[in-house]
């Protein structure tokens, strides 16, 4: 009998190993699926317009991308992405300020502009906050249609930092 009570603990044992090989693995699978999500939305919000309301979608400026720019002037086009719309396509986005940080605190249309662009489609900035440095920016602004059959209100946030 003492044999038979040795072998229960040995298959408990033999059970448990088992359990370990096959659990471990899962665990550190499920762990590593956590952290690569957070650490790939990060990257995203950098280099990209996040464009909600009227049209949405991420404009993502990337090495197609033509991007140029000054502490007073930006130009964005060629984006590697497209807007919800399907009437509206080749966008741009053109920045200008009447002086070196001029928008930086909060938008004021008379002394900055900030225009999404679709041929001759258009949507402003009305309000929000907006800073250029040397090829790059910060945008989380609320925009009205302005030109042709625009409509609607658009919002975009986002950052960038022109290559090169």
């Amino acid at each position: 009998m003492k044999n038979f009570a040795n072998q229960t603990d040995r298959f408990a044992t033999h059970r448990m190993a088992k359990v370990a090989l096959v659990a471990v693995p899962l665990l550190a699978t499920a762990l590593v699926s956590m952290i690569v999500p957070i650490a790939s939305a990060s990257a995203s919000t950098t280099n990209s317009l996040v464009v909600s309301g009227a049209v949405s979608g991420t404009l993502k400026i990337g090495p197609v991308t033509s991007c140029s720019g000054t502490t007073k002037y930006a130009q964005l086009s060629s984006f590697s992405t497209t807007l919800s719309s399907k009437k509206y396509k080749n966008l741009s986005i053109t920045i200008s300020l009447s002086k070196p940080g001029a928008a930086a605190k909060k938008f004021n249309s008379s002394t900055a502009t900030f225009v999404l662009q679709s041929g001759l489609d258009g949507w402003v900035a009305t309000k929000g906050t907006m800073a250029l440095g040397i090829d790059s920016g910060t945008v989380n602004l609320t925009l009205g249609a302005h030109e042709g059959s625009a409509s609607g209100t658009v919002h975009v946030k986002g950052s960038w930092k022109c290559a090169g």
